[in-house]
């Protein structure tokens, strides 16, 4: 994440060889609550109980759907381990004409019906995110960013430590969301670590990241590395992850308001562990910045002498015109994020870019909205 220059390949992470495009990939809204008692967000009272047990909750989200997930969200009391634990009213109350019988989900409809492709709580960060407009990334605090995860890849001289080349996003108990070109012929990608805020071990940031394998991966199938399309993968952890302050998952764009936004001119973030400037060192402490979005065509003429490239419905584009700030190397497959009601969601996924904050020339992200039936069809 930078101040800019030419954008190079780091797929190994060592040598680079200089290209003319490359990637770039080296408490709000809940409910109050004591003990087990809390008032929901339309002010009812109830008792904090597993997600399960709530009759209430359970049979909005079976009828409304994806629409039910802002309202879920601000019902959540806490979480143990991955389960949310939600305020679910005593009488009938706002839920007169809907079912009020307190049925538990069968354990065999309780991953399609509720996890893991609309977690409840997602997209809600503990810490306030404040960006000064300055040029370049700023540093992130702690648990601003708590989807944020780390990709691991063998070393060739350390056994034991990774090389942390790309980044990536939690949206469920169990799976991260990156690039594909992240994952593409790289057989040394291994781990990802989540929770953590500066990758330098011997940094005391007050995080306590957690380093999970990675069981599967699931690269987009018309995936090119020649036109830079469709880049995006889906990773399958080795186990699920427990949430907490610092871990937790983003929204997917699957609420028909965030679904049908252009965001053109809109002012998303991104955050990443990537180069500070090019050919520059990596950032330990992870960085943060503000930018806005291109609308297409302007996207499509800055890049016209790039003929291999494809600048269409499947990408967002996102910079300043003056340049200066930017996605760099070793940010490739982190997350483009559009706050919306106080909640984040992932719009877009670190692609490619022409240098590092060149002016006139915005940095390409993966348009998630475009490939939600590929992400969902690897959430099992």
């Amino acid at each position: 994440m930078v101040d800019g220059e030419e954008f190079v390949s780091t797929s190994d992470g060592n040598s680079l060889e200089t290209t003319s495009l490359s990637y770039r990939y080296k408490k709000n809204n809940q409910p109050f609550f004591s003990t087990q008692e809390c008032v929901n967000p339309l002010g009812r009272s109830g008792s904090c109980i597993n997600i399960r047990d709530c009759g209430p909750l359970i049979e909005i989200l079976r009828r409304d759907g994806n629409s039910a997930g802002d309202f879920l969200r601000r019902s959540v009391c806490r979480f143990e381990g991955s389960n949310p634990i939600v305020c679910c009213p005593s009488g009938n109350g706002e839920f007169r004409n809907r079912s009020t019988t307190h049925t538990t989900i069968p354990t065999s409809q309780r991953d399609s019906t509720y996890f893991p492709i609309y977690p409840p709580v997602c997209g809600t960060p503990m810490a306030n995110i404040e960006v000064p407009k300055v040029v370049g990334g700023v540093p992130a605090k702690l648990g601003a960013w708590p989807w944020m995860a780390a990709l691991g890849y063998r070393s060739k001289t350390s056994s034991n430590k990774p090389r942390w080349l790309c980044a990536g996003s939690l949206v469920s108990s169990r799976h991260v969301i990156t690039a594909a070109h992240c994952v593409h012929r790289l057989n040394d990608l291994y781990l990802v670590r989540l929770g953590d805020l500066d990758l330098d071990d011997s940094v005391p940031d007050g995080a306590n990241p957690i380093d999970i394998p990675i069981e599967q991966v699931h690269e987009h199938p018309q995936y090119s590395d020649v036109q830079y399309t469709n880049d995006v993968a889906v990773l399958k952890l080795a186990w699920d992850v427990e949430f907490s302050d610092l871990i937790r998952p983003i929204c997917l764009p699957l609420t028909e308001e965030i679904y049908n936004t252009d965001f053109t001119n809109a002012l998303p973030f991104i955050a990443g562990w990537g180069s500070v400037y090019f050919r520059g060192p990596s950032a330990s402490h992870l960085q943060q910045l503000q930018m806005p979005v291109v609308d297409t065509e302007t996207c499509k003429t800055a890049f016209t002498r790039f003929k291999s490239t494809v600048i269409d419905e499947r990408v967002l584009c996102a910079g300043y015109r003056r340049g200066g700030k930017d996605a760099c190397k070793g940010d490739s497959g982190g997350p483009l994020m559009h706050p919306r009601h106080k909640v984040f969601y992932i719009i877009g996924i670190v692609s490619f870019g022409y240098r590092c904050a060149e002016p006139e020339i915005p940095g390409v992200y993966t348009r998630v909205t475009q490939f939600l039936d590929f992400i969902k069809s690897h959430l099992n």
